[in-house]
């Protein structure tokens, strides 16, 4: 039974847990995922490259040494790179969906005003009228006010 965990532990790689954290929200670890893919494209790369010149696919321990060549500065690089791919990816769908989201904003734009404002217009004279004749019922000549003011 010794042999069975040993032998999962010689295939835990765990290049994983140092790209992504598994304990930050979903939404938050997509920078981490592509990290490991460009490690996982690095390292097929390497495994081809060997199978190449070497003539056989590497065993465990090679890989294993391999995994370890993944410093911290070779691991902040492949982050910065994913940053760099995400960032690339986004700039090109805003870039694609540009002229659309443009002709959504302006669609019907100035019919919409207009009637916004004919709306507040009209609320705002039948206010007015609503005072003028809550004013005249309340004995208050408004007229007369502005006569005696103008003249």
């Amino acid at each position: 039974m010794s042999d069975v965990r040993g032998s999962e532990e010689r295939h835990y790689n765990p290049i994983f847990e140092r790209f992504v954290n598994v304990t930050l929200p979903e939404d938050q670890v997509l920078p981490g995922m592509v990290a490991y893919c460009l490690y996982k494209i690095a390292k097929r790369e390497w495994a081809t490259d060997f199978f190449e010149r070497i003539g056989r696919k590497p065993n465990a321990g090679e890989l294993d040494e391999y995994i370890r060549t993944w410093t911290n500065t070779r691991i902040a690089g492949a982050q910065k790179e994913a940053d760099a791919v995400l960032l690339a990816f986004a700039s090109s769908v805003i870039d694609e969906n540009t002229p659309r989201i443009r002709e959504d904003a302006l669609r019907g734009t100035f019919w919409t005003a207009v009637w916004n404002s004919m709306v507040a217009a009209s609320l705002y004279t039948l206010c007015l009228i609503g005072l003028v004749v809550i004013l005249r019922f309340a004995g208050i000549d408004l007229l007369s006010i502005f006569q005696s003011i103008g003249g």
